[in-house]
Protein backbone atom coordinates (compact mmCIF):
# COMPACT_ATOMS: atom_id res chain seq x y z
CA UNK A 1 0.00 0.00 0.00
CA UNK A 2 1.39 3.00 -0.87
CA UNK A 3 2.19 5.22 2.06
CA UNK A 4 -0.33 8.47 2.23
CA UNK A 5 -2.65 7.85 -0.45
CA UNK A 6 -5.79 8.94 1.44
CA UNK A 7 -4.15 12.40 2.87
CA UNK A 8 -3.60 12.71 -1.12
CA UNK A 9 -6.83 11.77 -1.92
CA UNK A 10 -8.32 14.09 0.75
CA UNK A 11 -6.23 17.42 -0.49
CA UNK A 12 -7.34 16.41 -3.86
CA UNK A 13 -10.58 16.98 -2.68
CA UNK A 14 -10.13 19.55 -0.65
CA UNK A 15 -8.35 21.57 -3.33
CA UNK A 16 -11.10 20.74 -5.97
CA UNK A 17 -14.06 21.98 -3.32
CA UNK A 18 -12.43 25.16 -2.62
CA UNK A 19 -10.65 26.15 -5.60
CA UNK A 20 -13.59 24.36 -8.35
CA UNK A 21 -16.37 24.48 -6.12
CA UNK A 22 -19.89 26.06 -6.72
CA UNK A 23 -18.60 29.39 -6.32
CA UNK A 24 -15.30 29.71 -8.32
CA UNK A 25 -13.01 33.25 -8.52
CA UNK A 26 -10.39 33.41 -11.77
CA UNK A 27 -7.43 33.50 -8.13
CA UNK A 28 -9.03 30.24 -6.54
CA UNK A 29 -8.63 28.32 -9.77
CA UNK A 30 -5.28 30.07 -10.02
CA UNK A 31 -3.95 28.56 -6.94
CA UNK A 32 -6.22 25.30 -7.54
CA UNK A 33 -3.85 24.74 -10.17
CA UNK A 34 -0.45 26.05 -8.47
CA UNK A 35 -1.34 23.33 -5.72
CA UNK A 36 -2.85 20.52 -8.21
CA UNK A 37 0.63 21.01 -10.05
CA UNK A 38 2.89 20.90 -6.90
CA UNK A 39 1.22 16.92 -5.72
CA UNK A 40 2.41 15.95 -9.25
CA UNK A 41 5.18 14.15 -7.83
CA UNK A 42 2.87 12.25 -5.43
CA UNK A 43 0.66 10.58 -8.10
CA UNK A 44 3.81 10.07 -10.18
CA UNK A 45 4.39 5.94 -11.01
CA UNK A 46 1.68 4.63 -8.92
CA UNK A 47 2.10 0.69 -8.01
CA UNK A 48 -1.25 0.08 -6.20
CA UNK A 49 -5.35 0.46 -7.56
CA UNK A 50 -5.87 3.47 -5.23
CA UNK A 51 -2.89 5.32 -5.93
CA UNK A 52 -4.03 4.96 -9.45
CA UNK A 53 -7.32 6.24 -8.88
CA UNK A 54 -5.38 8.95 -6.70
CA UNK A 55 -3.57 9.99 -10.31
CA UNK A 56 -7.20 9.82 -11.86
CA UNK A 57 -8.27 12.19 -9.55
CA UNK A 58 -5.52 14.69 -9.59
CA UNK A 59 -5.77 14.20 -13.72
CA UNK A 60 -9.48 15.04 -13.87
CA UNK A 61 -8.81 17.88 -11.47
CA UNK A 62 -6.41 19.47 -13.06
CA UNK A 63 -8.53 19.36 -16.49
CA UNK A 64 -11.73 20.38 -14.19
CA UNK A 65 -10.06 23.72 -13.42
CA UNK A 66 -8.36 24.37 -16.74
CA UNK A 67 -11.20 24.45 -18.22
CA UNK A 68 -13.01 26.34 -15.70
CA UNK A 69 -10.67 29.09 -15.63
CA UNK A 70 -10.22 29.21 -19.51
CA UNK A 71 -14.52 29.01 -19.67
CA UNK A 72 -15.11 33.03 -18.01
CA UNK A 73 -18.54 33.17 -17.50
CA UNK A 74 -20.87 31.15 -15.16
CA UNK A 75 -22.78 27.83 -16.45
CA UNK A 76 -25.11 26.11 -14.90
CA UNK A 77 -24.54 25.56 -11.23
CA UNK A 78 -21.63 26.85 -11.09
CA UNK A 79 -21.11 30.56 -10.17
CA UNK A 80 -17.71 32.73 -11.06
CA UNK A 81 -17.53 36.14 -9.14
CA UNK A 82 -15.70 37.96 -11.82
CA UNK A 83 -18.02 36.94 -14.53
CA UNK A 84 -21.37 36.44 -12.75
CA UNK A 85 -22.91 36.12 -16.53
CA UNK A 86 -23.29 33.50 -19.66
CA UNK A 87 -21.82 33.67 -23.03
CA UNK A 88 -23.45 31.18 -25.07
CA UNK A 89 -21.77 32.30 -28.21
CA UNK A 90 -18.34 31.74 -26.95
CA UNK A 91 -19.15 28.96 -24.20
CA UNK A 92 -21.82 27.01 -25.34
CA UNK A 93 -19.30 24.37 -26.34
CA UNK A 94 -17.28 21.54 -25.03
CA UNK A 95 -13.92 21.97 -23.56
CA UNK A 96 -10.75 20.57 -25.25
CA UNK A 97 -7.73 19.45 -23.82
CA UNK A 98 -4.50 18.65 -25.61
CA UNK A 99 -1.72 18.98 -23.78
CA UNK A 100 -1.35 22.29 -22.68
CA UNK A 101 -3.42 23.69 -25.21
CA UNK A 102 -7.21 24.40 -24.28
CA UNK A 103 -10.10 25.35 -26.77
CA UNK A 104 -14.08 25.09 -27.13
CA UNK A 105 -15.58 23.65 -30.22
Amino acid sequence: MDAGIEELIGQIQDVMWKGAGIVRTRIGMQEAIKTLEGLSPRVAHPRTRRAHEAANLHLAGLLVVRSALAREESRGAHYRTDYPGHDDKRFLKHSVVKGESLWFV
